[in-house]
């Protein structure tokens, strides 16, 4: 058992002269999706934190070739296939290798990849058009495919097609676009969506796919750009399009821009 135990602490003593051992204090954004949205929920992703400068290698053995070297704070994603003295990860720049688990180099952590806006939660059953990694360009596209598709439903208050009912209304409508082109869950009362839905953003901030709530949450819709929004009901009664632009009946009624990825 001796034996045993000073032939790990040799290969952990090597590992590090391997790696490299200087301590530079370089701080770098520690996490692909930033912190999280206060309120929110956080999609997590099993990574490796630099603790202090290490190279990633070529191969889970020593002298195997250095790839770059990691400064302090970076986090890299863990990948399967590294054993209980390397880590199989890949850096943020795409470069996959491997790393020393020894503790003064590396610890495991959960990266945050992204962060549901508050209130909301994703529905494991279902998959969205585009998943919580899609970019926003790809998020407000799926949320247009959703919303232009029910063109012309016509507003059934309290109906949500997700329960098998015809037609929808207001904050039954934003639910269930949300829920099918990116896969979030909340809650169908437009009150609850102005009070409790979506990270608060200035008017003045509005962008594409953002919820609009109005009159303290008595009607809400989404921003599709260009002054309009997409919504259910708010006279049309029917799924369509209204004007947001400054000066509109709905703009002067506008409550709150929620913020929804």
């Amino acid at each position: 058992m001796k034996l045993k135990a000073v032939s790990a602490s040799i290969v952990a003593a090597c590992a590090a002269l391997s790696l490299g051992s200087s301590v530079a204090m370089a701080n770098t954004s520690a996490g692909v999706g930033g912190s999280p949205t206060s309120g929110g929920q956080s999609v997590t992703q099993p990574a490796v934190q630099v603790l202090h400068s290490a190279y990633i290698i070529r191969q889970p053995r020593l002298y195997s070739g250095r790839i770059q070297l990691e400064p302090v704070g970076t986090e890299l994603k863990l990948l399967a296939g590294g054993n209980r003295y390397w880590y199989h990860v890949q850096a943020p720049d795409g470069k996959t290798g491997y790393i020393t688990t020894t503790s003064y180099y590396t610890k495991q952590v959960n990266q945050v990849i992204f962060s549901l806006p508050p209130g909301v939660t994703l529905d494991p059953s279902i998959t969205p058009i585009a998943p919580i990694t899609a970019s926003n360009a790809a998020k407000f596209a799926a949320i247009l495919q959703v919303a232009q598709s029910k063109l012309g439903t016509p507003y059934r208050l309290d109906h949500n097609e997700d329960r098998g009912q015809y037609g929808f209304d207001c904050s039954n409508f934003a639910e269930y676009v949300y829920h099918h082109a990116l896969g979030y869950s909340f809650t169908t009362s437009s009150i609850k969506q102005y009070q409790s839905v979506g990270t608060p953003v200035p008017i003045s901030d509005m962008q594409p796919g953002d919820l609009l709530c109005f009159n303290d949450g008595g009607h809400v819709g989404i921003y599709v750009g260009n002054g309009q929004m997409i919504q259910c009901g708010g006279g049309l009664a029917k799924v369509g399009y209204l004007s947001v632009a400054p000066g509109s009946y709905w703009y002067n009624h506008l409550s709150a821009v929620k913020r929804m990825f």
